[in-house]
């Protein structure tokens, strides 16, 4: 694996050609935990991944779209035309390098816009090949439902509390978790913040959350990301 504590020399002279660019989000996550709760989760699979590949590790991109968290300080975001161009000329200032296939890793669930602008890299640019990776996409497998307890894991929930356990259990503030479930879709944050449905701003159950699961999650989204990215490449 390479990164930007590698040189330039190194990563000119591996002959790597794939690129991993992990897209978090800094926002609230309740009041138990961090506003970098994404960008933690988004960079440590992100690394596995490309350990995995041997590929050329981005930094962690710590600001998205995150609108259906404003109401409290320190949720930032960017409009979603200016996250289409940041992630275009990104890719594409990596294809000018001679890298073939990128991967984004996306771990905020709100960024409707990753869609539309790796289809259209895709579609106008033939010789690479941009793979997404959005973790909510494997949520509601076999296997990670037999992990979850809760039915209803969106954010700062059991899914999310059980991955910081894993990974960075300094930064949970155990004794300030609280569970609220919104009785309604996701898809109502397309018309008001999260804390129209909850008060503090929770989506699921985190009192359900162990490190135990936190450890079986992160190493299927490892397994699931890595067999997604194979099956694209093959196409």
């Amino acid at each position: 694996m390479f990164g930007y504590y590698s040189t330039a020399d190194e990563i000119n002279s591996s002959g790597c050609k794939t690129a991993v660019l992990p897209i978090g989000s800094t926002e609230q996550h309740g009041p138990h935990l961090p506003l970098a709760t994404d960008v933690i989760i988004a960079g440590s699979i992100s690394s596995e991944i490309a350990k995995a590949l041997n590929a050329f590790l981005l930094p962690t991109i710590p600001i998205s779209t995150c609108r259906e968290h404003m109401g409290k300080k320190g949720s930032v975001w960017m409009n979603p035309d200016t996250f289409y161009y940041m992630v275009r000329d990104i890719v594409l200032s990596l294809k000018e390098q001679g890298f073939e296939r990128i991967i984004v890793v996306i771990g905020h669930g709100g960024i409707f816009m990753a869609g539309p602008v790796i289809r259209e890299l895709n579609a106008t640019n033939p010789d690479i090949k941009v793979i997404k990776i959005d973790f909510l996409t494997f949520l509601n497998d076999s296997d990670m439902t037999e992990i979850l307890e809760c039915r209803n894991n969106l954010h700062a929930c059991e899914y999310e509390t059980s991955l910081m356990l894993y990974i960075k259990p300094e930064l949970v503030r155990k004794e300030l978790i609280e569970d609220c479930a919104p009785e309604v879709p996701r898809d109502f944050l397309n018309y008001a913040p999260i804390f129209k449905f909850s008060k503090n701003g929770v989506w699921g159950k985190p009192s359900l959350a162990t490190a135990e699961k936190g450890g079986k999650i992160f190493r299927l989204l490892v397994d699931k990301s890595l067999n997604y990215i194979d099956r694209v490449s093959r196409l």
